[in-house]
């Protein structure tokens, strides 16, 4: 074969990869049956509030009508819920005493944590959600949901080669806290994003019960879908894929 057909060949391969690439897979969603709300709307523990998906996810809940309490650090910065009349508790879910506070002399219908840090040490990815599940199931406050990631437990062929390099560290930490809450007795959705962005809603997320499911999501999306799953008593005892349609690996996050 000449040099001038071993390039051409070359150069086929690659626009066919770069085609490949650009296509988007559609797993098989989970169809969503939302029950009715309860009178008075819902009351949400948050851990997460104050930044990023469980800012949204505040944002969604306050708009329709239902109260949120968000967990906070005294450090935290609270001025984009401030404006929404969101209550607050104070605290650090790796102290144990703290969390269990919060959950005192409470209401919730359900509590929701978005909580995770790349850079401190200790990481509160397993050992703050642990805690916030132990005194969920102490309270009786039975309905949670965890904000994982694609690559955790039985996903980890699924998620990307960079996001698992990028996440070594993480991802057996995330892992440790999913099967504690599953372990742990209490009524629990697992979501797991794929990689996270902060754009404007597509609305063509959604999300799937594959394990084989990768991509990514825009932040207000899976605000969206995790609002959806509170609604939703099918959703409970499920792990959740959360992509978008339209958004393709690696492009899309460039």
């Amino acid at each position: 074969m000449t040099l001038k057909r071993v390039g051409l060949v070359a150069l086929a391969v690659i626009v066919a990869l770069v085609v490949w690439s650009f296509q988007t897979t559609q797993y098989p969603p989970f169809e969503m049956q939302a029950d009715a709300a309860p009178e008075g709307g819902r009351h949400l523990l948050i851990f997460g509030a104050t930044r990023n998906t469980g800012l949204e996810v505040a944002r969604v809940l306050i708009a329709r009508g239902d109260r949120v309490t968000a967990f906070v650090r005294p450090s935290s910065d609270r001025s984009q819920l401030e404006f929404l009349d969101v209550n607050f508790v104070t605290g650090d879910a790796l102290d144990m005493d703290s969390v269990t506070a919060a959950f005192a002399d409470n209401d919730y219908t359900a509590v929701l944590t978005t909580i995770a840090c790349f850079s401190c040490d200790p990481k509160p990815d397993y050992l703050g959600n642990r805690n916030i599940f132990d005194a969920a199931a102490a309270a009786d406050v039975k309905r949670m949901l965890l904000v994982s990631t694609i690559g955790a437990g039985d996903s980890y062929e699924a998620a990307p080669l960079p996001a698992r390099t990028f996440l070594k560290d993480m991802l057996p930490l995330k892992t440790q806290a999913e099967d504690h809450l599953m372990d742990v007795g209490l009524d629990y959705t697992i979501i797991r994003p794929g990689g996270l962005k902060s754009d404007a809603r597509t609305g063509r997320a959604y999300l799937s019960d594959s394990r084989d499911a990768s991509g990514i999501i825009n932040r207000a999306d899976l605000a969206d879908l995790i609002v959806e799953a509170i609604d939703d008593d099918s959703s409970i005892g499920k792990i959740l894929a959360a992509v978008d349609a339209d958004l393709v690996f690696p492009w899309d996050m460039i």
